[in-house]
C-alpha cells in the first residue's frame, strides 16, 4: 500500500491510495470462506457449495466490500497519524479518479479532503459576554403552584354534576319514541368523561343531575370520535356504527378531579416528610425550582451569545466552501445542491463554530467521560419528570432513568455532544467576563425575536 497527499492549496488536498493484491487478498479469501459456510445454493447443502461457484457468484461484491474496508481504515489511520485537521470527511475525487477495473490486481483511489483553517479561539477577561438572569416574581410562583396542584390532584366522589365530571352507570339504546330499544345496544358498566363531550345540548342535559337519575341524549353528537363512541358503548366500532344515535344513561357514580390542596400532604409527596415546614417554606422551594428551570434558559442564551461572539471574531476566516457544499449533499440523502446553496450562510457559521470548539478542546485537553454523560442524562430525566409534578429527586433516584438513556446508542451520542458542549462553554465562562443582567421573562423572550 502506498499513500500520498497532494496539497492543492491551503484549504484543499487529495489523498491517493494505491493498493496491491497483498493489501486485500487475505481479507477477501477469509470473507469467501465465511460466506461459503452460510450461503445456500440450489443443488448443494449449506456449507458444501464449491468455492469456485461461490467466487463466481459473490467474488466481485466481496472484493469491493473488503477493499472499501481497507480504504476506510487506511484513510482514518493516515489522517490520524499525520495529524491532519480536516472538515467533513474525505470524498471520492470526481475528476481524476480512474475507472475501477475489478479484473486487475492493483487499484488506485483518489480522495478529496478539506483542510481546516486556523481560527481565533483566544479568550480574555477583558471580553464580555452577556448573561441574563430571569427574575422570578410572585405571579410566576403562583402559576407554578397552580400547575403543581393540578398535576397532583385526585378523583373524588361528588353528589351532583357540574359539567366536567367522570361518570359511571348503565347505558342503553333508545327508540325514536324515547323508549328502551329491544335488542338494542346496552352497557351495564358504561363510563364517560363530560370533559370530552362535544355537544352543548347533551352536556346541559347532564348538568345538575344526581346519582340514580337518568339522562337521555344524542350520543353520536356528544362523542363524534368513533373510537371514543364505541368505547363508551362497550362494543366494536362496526357494531357502534350500526347502532342508533339516542341513548339513556342511568347515573351510578359521579367523580370530579379536584386539585391538590397546598398542605403538608402535598409537601411530603413532593419533597419528602419534614423537608418543607409550611406554606412560606413551600413557596421558597417552588421559587428555587423555577429559578433552576430558568437557569437552563439563561445558560442556553449564554451559549448563543458566546457562540455568536466567536463567529463574529472569525467572520473573515475563509472556508473550503466548494468541498463543504459537496460533502453536505453527500451525507444528506434528501438534500440537493440548491438546498445547500440557499442555506449555506447558516452552514458557514456552523463550520466556523465547529472549528472554534475543536481549537478550544485541543488547547484545554477536553475529554468526555462516562460520568459526564451520566450527569447530562440525570438532568434530562429530572426535567422530564418535573413535567409530571415530580420535584426534588436525588441522583440515586434519577440514575435508573439515566441508565436507560445511556443504553440507547443515539441518545448516548447526543449525551456525549451535550457533555462536550458544556465543557467547552464552561471553559469560555472561566476565561471570559460574564456580564450579568437581570431581566423579565417578557424581555428575555424578545431576545429571540431579533
Amino acid at each position: 500500500m502506498n499513500i500520498t497527499k497532494n496539497q492543492i492549496d491551503n484549504l484543499n488536498a487529495t489523498i491517493k491510495i494505491e493498493l496491491g493484491k497483498e493489501d486485500y487478498a487475505e481479507r477477501v479469501e477469509k470473507a469467501l470462506k465465511d460466506y461459503q459456510k452460510k450461503v445456500v445454493v440450489n443443488g448443494f447443502r449449506q456449507g458444501k457449495t464449491p468455492m469456485g461457484i461461490v467466487k463466481k457468484m459473490y467474488g466481485k461484491s466481496l472484493l469491493v466490500e473488503e477493499i472499501n474496508k481497507v480504504l476506510g481504515d487506511a484513510l482514518n489511520d493516515y489522517i490520524k497519524d499525520n495529524d491532519l485537521q480536516i472538515l467533513g470527511e474525505p470524498l471520492p475525487n470526481e475528476t481524476e479518479q480512474n475507472p475501477l477495473d475489478l479484473e486487475g490486481e492493483t487499484f488506485e483511489f483518489l480522495y478529496d479532503i478539506a483542510l481546516a483553517p486556523e481560527v481565533n479561539a483566544k479568550m480574555s477577561k477583558r471580553e464580555k459576554v452577556p448573561y441574563y438572569i430571569i427574575k422570578v416574581d410572585d405571579e410566576m410562583v403562583d402559576k407554578q403552584i397552580e400547575g403543581i396542584c393540578k398535576n397532583n390532584g385526585s378523583m373524588v366522589e361528588v353528589d351532583m354534576i357540574e359539567g366536567d365530571e367522570f361518570l359511571k352507570g348503565e347505558l342503553f339504546e333508545l327508540t325514536e319514541d324515547g323508549e328502551e330499544k329491544k335488542d338494542g345496544i346496552k352497557n351495564e358498566d358504561a363510563s364517560m368523561s363530560l370533559h370530552y363531550m362535544k355537544d352543548e345540548n347533551a352536556l346541559n342535559a347532564f348538568k345538575g343531575k344526581k346519582i340514580g337519575e337518568e339522562v337521555k341524549f344524542n350520543a353520536v353528537k356528544a362523542y363524534p370520535n368513533k373510537t371514543d363512541f364505541a368505547a363508551m358503548l362497550g362494543v366494536s366500532k362496526e357494531v357502534a356504527e350500526n347502532g342508533g344515535e339516542n341513548y339513556c344513561f342511568i347515573i351510578k357514580e359521579i367523580k370530579r378531579y379536584v386539585d391538590a390542596e397546598v398542605n403538608e400532604e402535598l409537601f411530603t409527596k413532593l419533597y419528602g416528610e419534614g423537608v418543607v415546614k409550611d406554606v412560606a417554606d413551600f413557596r421558597v422551594r417552588v421559587k428555587e425550582d423555577v429559578e433552576k428551570q430558568f437557569k437552563g434558559h439563561s445558560e442556553y442564551r449564554f451559549t448563543i451569545d458566546a457562540r455568536d461572539k466567536f463567529i463574529k471574531k472569525n467572520e473573515d476566516v475563509v472556508l473550503p466552501e466548494a468541498f463543504l457544499k459537496r460533502w453536505i449533499v453527500a451525507v444528506n440523502e434528501n438534500m440537493t445542491a440548491e438546498d445547500v446553496e440557499r442555506d449555506f450562510d447558516g452552514y458557514r457559521d456552523e463550520f466556523r463554530w465547529h472549528l472554534v470548539k475543536s481549537a478550544i478542546m485541543k488547547e484545554h485537553d477536553v475529554k468526555v467521560e462516562t460520568e459526564d454523560m451520566k450527569v447530562e442524562a440525570r438532568q434530562i430525566a429530572a426535567a422530564q419528570l418535573q413535567q409530571y409534578g415530580l420535584y426534588g429527586l436525588t441522583d440515586e433516584q434519577l440514575d435508573g432513568f439515566a441508565a436507560k438513556l445511556l443504553e440507547d446508542e443515539k441518545q448516548r451520542h447526543n449525551l456525549y455532544e451535550r457533555a462536550m458542549d458544556n465543557k467547552v462553554f464552561a471553559i469560555i465562562r472561566e476565561n471570559m467576563k460574564l456580564e450579568e443582567q437581570e431581566i423579565s421573562m417578557s424581555d428575555f423572550e424578545k431576545l429571540f425575536q431579533k
